[in-house]
């Protein structure tokens, strides 16, 4: 009896590309805890978002990866909110989406521990507030590969708190700015469409301690 062969349809991947080490250092740790397989993270050169936004076409061209973000900080760059519309332009000719936080990755990190209620522009006032939590935080490479790999994993169990958090902020934001301050939860939604869901059954040790 001859048998029928099952085609197998190619598994879509998604690519994570930014300018800034901490960011990637951050979705590398997201994707080694998740067991996100089908997820590749990029820390691309780009000294503006132009540069970032092309830099991610040509990667994701190259990878023929069917979901492809340039993530960034604004701060990254020096960008104000209304410098996003034409970022946004320019990506859409680029078949790229635009995943952002602003200021900076702090204020992701914040909104998993509580809402903020009024518009803030400075990263100091994050930074200092998560370091009351993680002794020695700093949104940097170095902290994120070292001291602060686990971050993600502490505070993965608010992550409901912070999507929720988010929309509440992002409200805010836009009554001040007219954008959003962070389309992060935009990004995790493409992520858990082509990766799944999350797999931390071998973190839970480290879980458990926090």
């Amino acid at each position: 009896m001859t048998r029928t062969r099952i085609p197998v349809l190619p598994k879509k991947t998604i690519l994570i590309a930014t300018a800034n080490p901490a960011i990637a250092a951050y979705f590398s740790r997201v994707r080694k805890d998740c067991r996100y397989t089908s997820m590749t993270v990029q820390c691309l050169p780009a000294d503006t978002i132009d540069a970032l936004i092309k830099a991610t076409s040509r990667a994701r061209i190259a990878g023929k990866f069917a979901s492809a973000w340039a993530v960034f900080g604004l701060n990254d760059f020096d960008l104000k909110p209304a410098d996003i519309p034409a970022a946004q332009d320019l990506a859409s000719t680029r078949k790229v989406r635009l995943a952002w936080t602003s200021p900076n990755l702090s204020l992701w990190l914040f909104l998993h521990l509580k809402p903020l209620n009024i518009y803030i522009d400075k990263a100091e006032p994050l930074d200092q507030a998560l370091a009351k939590v993680f002794p020695s935080y700093q949104p940097t490479a170095q902290y994120m590969s070292n001291e602060g790999q686990d971050i993600h994993l502490k505070l993965f169990s608010s992550f409901s708190k912070a999507i929720v958090n988010a929309a509440s902020y992002n409200r805010i934001a836009e009554r001040t700015t007219g954008v959003a301050a962070t389309t992060f939860p935009l990004l995790y939604e493409d992520i858990k469409d082509l990766c799944g869901d999350a797999d931390l059954s071998h973190n839970q040790k480290i879980m458990t301690k926090v």
